[in-house]
């Protein structure tokens, strides 16, 4: 169905924006809703602000389920003690369900695209679909040693592909290395060999805390960045969640090899594992974009609270007040964000993939309104979105997401039985 929006701000304009085919095919002052196709669904963006979704390059959406568990716990301490032994005990229903609130709160603060990486992949993949939001997903892939779980692990890949290639093109697959420290070289050498048959992205955790760095320097006598370029996975579909603790050649090697990383403030905040170097990272060309990690490491998939902390994170920590500025980390959020999904999205702009937000010029952060892109990175809120749009599909209208009421109740019973 074609989606007209009449009578939205864009930039300092005024605007009609027509969506047909999941694209932005006209933005004109004045659009005939007469001149349309009789189905065309007409909303009234009188009072809002026409803008990009936002895109978010790491995350674990079914791990809402565990909001609250284990708050202020080392890193690995809180993997081995708190987390694997939960994540054992789920079922396909907790991690379906898990997955779909997971979505509906990205929803909620104008998200539609997520990197995703958990378990149970053909659960995830359905939650995702039936969300409407764009996934890039992924299967952590820790395995144990040995030659029958390396075959497995083909076996898993190639399954996984077949079963995204079953949804529509929203609902993609990557290759997942959890990290180095839970994997085997054999076992990597079978997930780049697979990705770059498939030109798919790699999905790993890098560089995250002090002691998974430090630990793999006096292994191999490498960062994990060089361990990765070693092994040939450095490349422009590799994407290094976290990146905490790389180095400036670490810096230099990703922007040489067009690498991303998914910078994750408030996560690494809440578990003490470091700040990411934003100005090293601009400086050395590196390309990033934001992601919420899990919603037990976070507590939250909002977006809005990831541009603010990521902007004042950045000053705190070099005393420079001018350093990540509100249109910089914004551009992050967005444009960056989706070219990591390699999706021609970010903008509104003829031809552009329709993903977009309204937000309601009248709450409260967004008032007097003196700078739009200032107010939303530091003042507003989730609430000031009105409407989510994925490929053209309203997914939010007024606040309302169809079936949510029903998702949340289904949730919360599966979330009382862990």
């Amino acid at each position: 169905m074609d989606l007209l929006i009449q009578k939205a701000r864009l930039g300092t304009e005024i605007r009609d924006v027509l969506i047909q085919n999941g694209r932005f095919s006209r933005i004109e002052a004045n659009i005939a809703p007469a001149s349309l196709a009789p189905s065309t669904r007409t909303l009234d963006g009188i009072g809002m602000a026409i803008l990009p979704s936002f895109a978010n390059v790491h995350s674990h959406a079914a791990m809402v389920l565990m909001r609250g568990l284990g708050d202020g716990t080392p890193l690995h301490e809180w993997l081995n003690n708190i987390i694997w032994p939960l994540e054992r005990r789920l079922t396909s229903d907790h991690i379906y369900w898990g997955t779909l609130f997971g979505c509906l709160e990205m929803i909620r603060s104008g998200i539609t695209a997520a990197h995703d990486m958990y378990w149970q992949t053909p659960q995830c993949m359905r939650a995702f679909y039936e969300s409407g939001i764009r996934t890039c997903f992924c299967h952590p892939n820790i395995i144990p040693p040995g030659q029958a779980a390396l075959d497995g692990l083909r076996r898993d890949l190639e399954e996984h592909l077949a079963l995204a290639k079953s949804y529509p093109s929203r609902v993609e697959l990557s290759v997942g290395i959890h990290a180095l420290y839970t994997t085997s070289p054999e076992m990597r050498a079978i997930c780049r060999d697979f990705a770059a048959e498939n030109n798919l992205a790699v999905h790993t955790h890098l560089s995250e805390t002090k002691r998974e760095t430090n630990e793999c320097i006096q292994s191999t006598g490498k960062t994990p960045a060089e361990v990765f370029d070693a092994e040939g996975l450095l490349n422009d579909r590799f994407i290094g969640a976290h990146g905490v603790w790389l180095t400036d050649s670490d810096r230099q090697l990703l922007a040489k090899r067009g690498a991303s990383i998914a910078h994750c403030p408030s996560s690494n905040m809440k578990l003490a594992s470091g700040t990411f170097q934003e100005g090293a990272a601009r400086r050395a060309g590196l390309r990033f974009g934001l992601g919420t990690d899990g919603a037990c490491s976070n507590n939250r998939y909002d977006m809005f609270s990831e541009m603010r902390t990521a902007a004042l994170l950045a000053k705190a920590s070099t005393l420079d007040p001018v350093a990540c500025s509100a249109a910089e980390i914004y551009r992050t959020a967005t444009a960056d964000g989706f070219r990591i999904f390699r999706l021609d999205a970010g903008e509104i702009a003829v031809g552009k993939l329709a993903d977009c937000i309204l937000v309601d010029l009248d709450h409260s952060g967004l008032v007097p309104g003196h700078n739009l892109v200032s107010d939303l990175v530091y003042a507003a809120t989730p609430e000031c979105v009105d409407t989510t749009i994925c490929a053209g599909k309203v997914l939010m209208h007024r606040r309302k997401i169809p079936g949510e009421d029903e998702v949340r109740r289904a949730f919360r019973e599966v979330a009382a039985r862990l």
